[in-house]
């Protein structure tokens, strides 16, 4: 019996926390626009991302020396500096859309290495025609 009362509890904290967490809030698709007209824009499934046990800082980085040294309280909604266009403008080492093709395609392509499902790694696959 006091198996099933430490389950419930670990059960009842996780939920909490979870239920608390800022993440819950994120929009479940998030379009990305970099503003170009040549392929049709990409819908971003964010919730996929999360169930699928992604970690927000695999995606959400603040680089210093080579080491991601973004802060948990600072992945938050509305936190405009988290916006990949906060750091990716046209005039930086990497502009945005390269950004979004690194990113993406670079963890799609870890994921297919270990033989683990994952999403597209061409075009066609995330700008998808109507």
């Amino acid at each position: 019996m006091k198996t099933i009362g430490w389950v419930l509890m670990i059960a009842a904290t996780a939920f909490l926390i979870l239920a608390s967490s800022p993440l819950q809030a994120q929009p479940d698709k998030i379009v990305l626009d970099q503003g170009r007209k040549t392929r049709p824009v990409v819908i971003f499934p964010h919730y996929h991302h999360i169930e699928a046990g992604v970690s927000c800082k695999d995606c959400h980085h603040v680089y210093e020396n080579g080491k991601n040294v973004l802060e948990d309280d600072k992945l938050e909604e509305g936190n405009q500096g988290l916006r990949c266009s906060a750091c990716h403008g046209s005039k930086s080492r990497r502009n945005l859309v390269q950004a979004f093709h690194n990113q993406c395609i670079g963890c799609h392509t870890t994921y297919l290495k270990k033989n683990e499902k994952t999403g597209s790694r061409y075009c066609g696959g995330c700008h998808v025609r109507k």
